[in-house]
């Protein structure tokens, strides 16, 4: 009777591997009149703590995306983060790189050297499912999104309207020995892209109000 009972414990903590689910939030683009006609560019400024096994995990200062400091995993989170913002612009906005009529600042500053969002290793629990199933059950890691972001939005050379936010979500994830270890980054782009989402679309609605015409 004990084996049976060993035998379906290890079936049931070997089974397949239950994967993180991000839910995506249901947004239409910000769609204002005070947006009509109007050319945007922007820029991201990043900051993280220092990466690598041996740093003292000091937060560098902030600096454009493309010269900041980064570690392996925020490197590859992050490589869609321009894109993703791209996407999230208001209706009728066209991007322009020279002499817009608005410039948008985004002031990124994750709280973990592996970036804004990560995925963060439970040692503990696995260590205890492996115990029972001799090695064969699924990892246990949290998905982890955790960063401030500052939004200011600036015309004829003006600060004209700036938001904060402060972002911490997590959701369960079961990495099955059939999964890449390059999957967990697949949901931490997912987690990041979903609070982008969000913030952004707050602040380009409450920032419409103090767009000159």
């Amino acid at each position: 009777m004990k084996k049976i009972i060993l035998l379906l414990m290890v079936s049931i903590l070997t089974g397949c591997a239950t994967h993180a689910e991000i839910k995506m939030p249901v947004t239409t683009k910000v769609h204002d009149v005070a947006y009509e006609n109007k050319t945007l560019n922007y820029e991201i400024l990043y900051s993280q703590p220092k990466p690598g096994i041996f740093s003292g995990g000091e937060q560098l200062p902030l600096a454009p995306l493309e010269k900041a400091e980064l570690s392996v995993a925020s490197a590859s989170t992050l490589k869609e983060l321009p894109k993703l913002i791209f996407e999230q612009l208001p209706v009728s906005v066209k991007y322009l790189t020279n002499n817009p009529d608005l410039i948008l600042k985004l002031e990124i500053t994750a709280h973990d050297k592996y970036g804004p969002a990560y995925a963060d290793y439970e040692f503990a629990k696995s260590f205890g499912k492996n115990l029972l199933t001799f090695g064969l059950a699924s990892s246990e890691y949290n998905i982890v999104a955790d960063f401030d972001a500052k939004y200011i939005l600036e015309q004829e050379g003006e600060v004209i309207f700036t938001k904060d936010f402060r972002v911490r979500d997590e959701v369960d994830h079961e990495k099955g020995d059939f999964d890449s270890f390059n999957s967990l980054n697949e949901y931490t782009s997912q987690i990041l892209e979903k609070h982008l989402i969000l913030t952004l679309h707050e602040f380009f609605k409450a920032a419409a109000m103090h767009v000159k015409s």
